[in-house]
């Protein structure tokens, strides 16, 4: 498949992003079962950490989507299932068990050092100590592969005609007003969250859709700037809304559950319309997307790891922050260029193998 360099851009910042996000939930005020939760904290991060919550992740799945269908039509069923068996299954099925019991020794190990506010029941946690085998952060490779499982029955009867942003905004409104809530949970076990499937599969879809309607990605980015133009306005009826002081367990009123669905989507629409309109052929943004399954897989682990040999360092948040980010970054990237360049050696030497 040819290379799309705004799609590149948009994925590759998805997922700093998504690095960026899990490396500030130790700066938040909120306690959220968190593995640490630093000596510096402030509330404007947990305003950060909701902002880039409602599209990052949303992002992925709709660049998924988007993907999928591009391989689908490119190989056909088998090529699919081939392609989704060795991008999603088996990093799935190898990385579950070593990160599972990572991230529990993690948790242990930010407990000793320090202590975990209250943290309402109804909050998603990793649990430490158990030595469960859980998703974690490789929720997304499970929900993609079933998203991918659903794609593959129903491609045949899918229109690709059909209203491109209508479907898909009206799952994500219809999801929200479900559940009752201004984001999705994060989910962490193997029993499909049926609603929280139905909110990834409506950007999945979109995505889809999209690929089906070239001109559709055209439109994103002449519209991306009023896009992020609105997006404030939506954002700030769920500031107010938050302002209010919603504790975990309150359900947000009827129009600030809207304006959160509204947000998420005029953000992506910018978020993928700028990519589009600036993304430029880049060596290194080029590396950072063919790199983002095993940054997203391996980034975890090491963020949280830093986050606790820095916890009680007496240095600015920001600057731990950012040496977090920088640091978690450095090495995935680093290290899947350093395995491309072996296997590309490798080829080069055997190539008849």
């Amino acid at each position: 498949m040819p290379r799309d360099s705004g799609l590149d851009t948009a994925r590759a910042t998805a997922m700093i992003l998504v690095v960026a996000t899990h490396a500030a939930l130790a700066f938040m005020v909120t306690p959220i079962g968190w593995a640490i939760q630093d000596r510096s904290q402030h509330l404007g991060v947990d305003l950060y950490v909701w902002i880039v919550r409602a599209f990052a992740m949303p992002t992925f799945f709709w660049l998924s989507g988007y993907f999928s269908r591009a391989v689908m039509q490119a190989g056909g069923v088998r090529g699919f299932v081939r392609h989704r068996a060795t991008r999603i299954l088996l990093p799935l099925a190898i990385a579950l068990v070593p990160c599972s019991y990572l991230l529990d020794a993690l948790w242990d190990w930010g407990r000793t050092v320090g202590h975990r506010g209250v943290v309402a029941a109804n909050i998603p946690k990793l649990q430490a100590s158990e030595l469960p085998i859980e998703l974690g952060h490789l929720w997304f490779l499970y929900y993609l592969l079933l998203l991918s499982i659903a794609a593959l029955a129903l491609h045949r009867v899918a229109r690709p005609r059909a209203p491109v942003l209508a479907i898909p905004a009206t799952m994500i409104l219809a999801v929200l007003l479900v559940i009752g809530a201004l984001q999705p949970d994060t989910p962490l076990g193997f029993v499909p969250d049926l609603p929280i499937l139905a909110y990834a599969g409506a950007f999945f879809t979109w995505g889809w859709l999209v690929h089906a309607n070239p001109d559709e990605l055209a439109r994103y980015r002449r519209v991306a700037w009023r896009a992020v133009a609105l997006a404030p306005l939506p954002l700030a009826v769920v500031c107010l809304t938050l302002y209010r002081g919603l504790s975990a367990i309150d359900h947000p009123p009827l129009h600030a559950v809207i304006a959160s669905g509204a947000f998420t989507i005029l953000a992506i629409v910018g978020f993928l319309g700028l990519c589009a309109r600036y993304g430029q052929p880049n060596r290194a943004v080029r590396l950072a997307s063919e790199s983002s399954y095993w940054f997203y897989i391996a980034h975890l682990p090491i963020v949280v790891a830093l986050q606790i040999v820095l916890a009680n360092v007496a240095l600015p948040g920001v600057v731990k922050y950012v040496a977090i980010v920088a640091a978690t970054t450095t090495i995935c990237v680093g290290s899947y260029a350093a395995f491309a360049r072996l296997r590309s050696v490798s080829q080069i030497r055997s190539p008849h193998r």
